[in-house]
């Protein structure tokens, strides 16, 4: 008895003691993103435009072109306020608190859980590269995770614990600020409510169960207000719709979890499936009273588990919204707590606790080095296509932007005197004006326009491309007609994807010569924001 009680008071000493070797490694790459991510992509600018309005009035009625709750973009505006927000690094050390804080919020959720490190959630979650780059970037996504987490982990105190005064207060802030940071946080906490109250009524623990609803209540009614907003974002979202099914969304979803790697997304797999039959099993257990512990955990982990990724994935089918990986961080920071709150319920027998501390391990080392490759990662390279334009352009040359998009970045990081615009041309690109894309789309083909201006140009003097640059078509488009009159209506990214193409074939058949100009090719650079810059000078004989 004595060495058994030894063995696993050493293996939780280690488990604690890897836990806090984690934490102090990530905290090392969270400042090395801080330093390596640069400037700000487009989507950060525009949280920083929305944010900074000159009134708070402007501020509100412009999330309607970015459809998150107010509670982040307050937070960006005072700390802009305060002068921390006056230089891209000032911005970028908000992002590291942030990515700190979340770590921090792992250690509590864990404690309130079952008072154990968070060596799963550590090894699942913060470890996962698309934790840190979306986490850390100056976007809700990482402030949001705080406060579902800590929202999680009260819950389960109250599930598992002693209801007080306090822990009910410090649920309902961190469930009232969680979806205030993020509405998808909404389906999250409705995972959670619903995995302790059905632990409840097994137990008949009547004043829990109301705690929890009256909170859940509390939260939902703090979004009553944006109702309108959401009413405004219907009136452009269908540009961005996309044909969603369960297939092509869980797919993106098992995108999310495999940026750490094959080991990561083949160990999330297999526990998910674990901790999902186990709880069938432990429910059909005779005697329960006997297995009170473990079951209570396994149903309330399962239950949470399965509705966090099964609301998530029917929202955004429903919603038929482009989707993309981050979109899903929520879920496994809550899986991955899951899973500790699971692990940390089987009985104390060594071999078991011993695997799962080997397998948390190997996780954790297997994704340092994409975590790493990450934290080394240029959010954009637009800062250095300005740059070099700066240094070639003259006032009588002309730069085309290839989308509106990467206008946002390139107005910020452009201070050059030559004439530039995007294609299309739009009236706003201080942040995301999906409205102005959507009236471009109404118009008639706006490549005709350029084409003429460009051919001015080039008669001794140069254009620049700027944005994703693919080769030439082979054969000449037919222009479309304005939206939603084609066969594509409302789909913006067919629109401009023909219109690139119809300016490209012109300087391909056109143009007499053309250079593809490197812009820093050792450095890595995201995919989101990874342009290319292309000179464009003579003119063919007819």
């Amino acid at each position: 008895m004595k060495r058994f009680l030894s063995s696993t008071t050493t293996l939780a000493r280690c488990e604690f003691v890897v836990a806090i070797v984690l934490t102090l490694a990530l905290i090392g790459f969270h400042i090395v993103f801080m330093f390596h991510a640069g400037p700000l992509w487009r989507d950060e600018i525009s949280s920083l435009t929305l944010a900074t309005k000159p009134t708070l009035s402007e501020s509100w009625h412009s999330l309607k072109f970015d459809p998150f709750p107010a509670f982040y973009f307050f937070l960006l505006r005072g700390w802009n306020a305060v002068g921390f927000g006056h230089s891209d690094l000032g911005l970028r050390f908000l992002g590291l608190l942030i990515g700190v804080s979340l770590i921090v919020a792992l250690w509590i959720a864990s404690y309130l859980s079952d008072e154990s490190p968070p060596l799963w959630p550590l090894a699942l979650c913060a470890l996962n590269p698309l934790t840190l780059e979306a986490g850390d970037s100056l976007r809700p996504y990482g402030i949001g995770l705080i406060w579902i987490v800590l929202a999680f982990g009260f819950v389960a105190r109250i599930l598992f614990g002693g209801p007080t005064k306090t822990i009910g207060l410090c649920t309902l802030f961190a469930a009232v600020l969680s979806v205030q940071s993020n509405f998808t946080n909404a389906l999250m906490f409705f995972s959670i409510g619903t995995g302790a109250i059905v632990v409840l009524l097994t137990k008949r623990a009547w004043s829990k169960i109301f705690i929890i609803l009256g909170i859940g209540a509390v939260a939902a009614i703090s979004l009553i207000p944006y109702l309108p907003i959401l009413s405004g974002t219907s009136d452009w979202s269908k540009i961005l719709a996309g044909k969603n099914d369960i297939a092509s969304v869980s797919s993106v979803a098992r995108d999310a979890i495999a940026n750490s790697g094959a080991v990561a997304e083949w160990t999330w797999l297999t526990l998910i499936c674990a901790i999902i039959i186990f709880a069938i099993f432990v429910t059909l257990i005779r005697n329960p009273s006997a297995a009170d512990f473990l079951r209570d955990r396994s149903i309330f982990g399962a239950i949470v588990l399965v509705l966090a990724a099964a609301s998530m994935v029917g929202f955004l089918c429903a919603a038929k919204y482009l989707v993309f990986p981050r979109y899903f961080l929520a879920v496994p920071a809550i899986g991955a707590l899951c899973i500790n709150i699971f692990w940390n319920a089987i009985p104390n027998q060594i071999a078991i606790r011993t695997l799962g501390f080997c397998l948390a391990l190997i996780v954790a080392i297997t994704s340092l080095r994409p975590l790493s490759e990450r934290a080394r990662m240029r959010m954009t390279n637009c800062d250095e296509i300005t740059a070099t334009l700066e240094q070639r352009a003259t006032a009588s040359d002309f730069i085309i932007v290839t989308s509106p998009l990467y206008g946002i970045s390139f107005q910020r990081y452009y201070h050059g005197q030559t004439n530039w615009t995007t294609l299309p041309p739009i009236g706003d690109l201080t942040l995301h004006r999906w409205d102005l894309v959507k009236q471009a789309m109404t118009q008639p083909d706006p490549v005709p326009e350029l084409v003429s201006r460009a051919q001015i140009v080039l008669q001794g003097h140069k254009v620049f491309l700027v944005g994703k640059l693919g080769p030439a078509p082979a054969t000449e488009h037919e222009p479309l007609a304005p939206a939603p009159q084609s066969q594509f209506a409302w789909q913006m990214e067919a629109y401009t994807g023909q219109w690139k193409s119809e300016l490209t074939y012109w300087f391909e058949h056109h143009a007499l010569h053309g250079t593809n100009l490197p812009v820093d090719e050792n450095a890595l650079v995201s995919p989101l924001e990874q342009l290319g810059l292309f000179e464009i000078s003579g003119l063919r004989e007819p």
